[in-house]
């Protein structure tokens, strides 16, 4: 895709920052303070996955929301400027933008009316966390157009009673007028957990189509990473597939471990659009919430090592604003578990 000579030697993510100054050279007064406003900022986002945005079936994983922000472009705190040895020897390239988020999550067995929980089903378990992520682009000696963005991730929090995965859930069901979980009395046990994450987004030029119809293009993004932790231990690599208006301005929308997940930057302005499907492949080794509390006794269930996502959605943005929605069937994660999880998920994004 052409982005004219203006961002030569310029990180993608970068040329968001330099857009108003560029600018100023080529428009007037009042057009150049419009763009600026909008040219190099943060972005807030709020990140919802539920089973009641797909079939409605409360098993497994059941509800997940994350508040992330990610900061402006070249907005690296000092207390992080250490990663860049870290970064430049894997990514080639100085650390671009830092991020800091955090989440609550719910996994219940599929029959909440028991109580004892089954033993063959989903342990009832919340996770309280919170995460820390750096991003950096590939930086490109000849000038061209970056290949891939790198994410790091530190994920750390606590699972069992002190997570509040049974008073949400009880809340959100008195709520909605919903049967009241009963087998809570069996969820895993009090635990500090972390898992340190690394994801590669390639946005290949060999993988990117404009056409004159209607100026639709599209592209294929390939995605491979690693987790290792008392939290989750895996490798996983997928592919999504894109259709739509300026397919550039982010690398997808923002989702909840474990997931395809996205990044929450995205460039703003006149109005862009997507619909996309995907595929992942996880190899686990290790999932707390399945194979219960690491230093004691627990509910546990057999897991299974090999899991998939299959995803397919949307998202649009226009200005400062970024709404998206993805629909996700995921493979059977343990042995005993009778028939796929699918969940819906909701992100809205705002640049400020």
């Amino acid at each position: 895709m052409d982005r004219g000579s203006a961002d030569a030697g310029h990180h993608r993510l970068k040329a968001w920052a330099s857009g108003a100054a560029l600018l100023a050279a080529m428009t007037p007064a009042a057009a150049f303070a419009q763009d600026a406003d909008r040219d190099n900022k943060g972005v807030f986002s709020i990140a919802v996955e539920n089973d009641s945005l797909s079939s409605g079936a409360d098993r497994n994983y059941t509800s997940g929301i994350k508040l992330a922000y990610v900061s402006q472009v070249d907005e690296v705190p000092g207390w992080l400027e250490g990663t860049s040895g870290l970064t430049r020897t894997f990514s080639g390239s100085d650390p671009d933008f830092w991020g800091v988020a955090i989440g609550h999550s719910i996994f219940t067995p599929e029959d909440i009316s028991a109580n004892p929980a089954p033993a063959d089903e989903h342990p009832y378990a919340g996770w309280l966390y919170m995460q820390i992520m750096i991003g950096a682009e590939e930086d490109r000696e000849d000038g061209r157009e970056p290949r891939y963005l790198d994410t790091y991730e530190l994920e750390l929090g606590i699972t069992g009673p002190s997570a509040m995965g049974e008073e949400a859930q009880r809340g959100i069901h008195e709520w909605l007028g919903a049967p009241d979980p009963q087998g809570w009395d069996s969820q895993l046990n009090d635990e500090l957990a972390f898992a340190v994450s690394f994801d590669r987004r390639w946005r290949p030029p060999w993988a990117r189509l404009s056409t004159d119809i209607g100026g639709l293009e599209f592209d294929l993004t390939p995605n491979a990473g690693v987790t290792l932790g008392t939290l989750r231990t895996e490798a996983r690599a997928g592919v999504a597939a894109r259709i739509g208006w300026r397919l550039d301005n982010d690398y997808g929308p923002p989702r909840v471990r474990p997931s395809l997940s996205g990044v929450e930057h995205f460039s703003g302005g006149p109005l862009s659009w997507q619909v996309f499907a995907g595929v992942q492949g996880r190899a686990v080794a290790h999932n707390l919430f399945l194979d219960g509390n690491t230093y004691e006794d627990s509910a546990s269930v057999d897991r299974n090592p090999y899991v998939a996502d299959f995803q397919t959605g949307f998202s649009v943005s226009a200005g400062d604003w970024r709404l998206a929605y993805t629909y996700v069937w995921r493979t059977e994660e343990f042995e005993a578990q009778g028939a796929r999880q699918d969940f819906g998920a909701l992100a809205i994004s705002v640049r400020l």
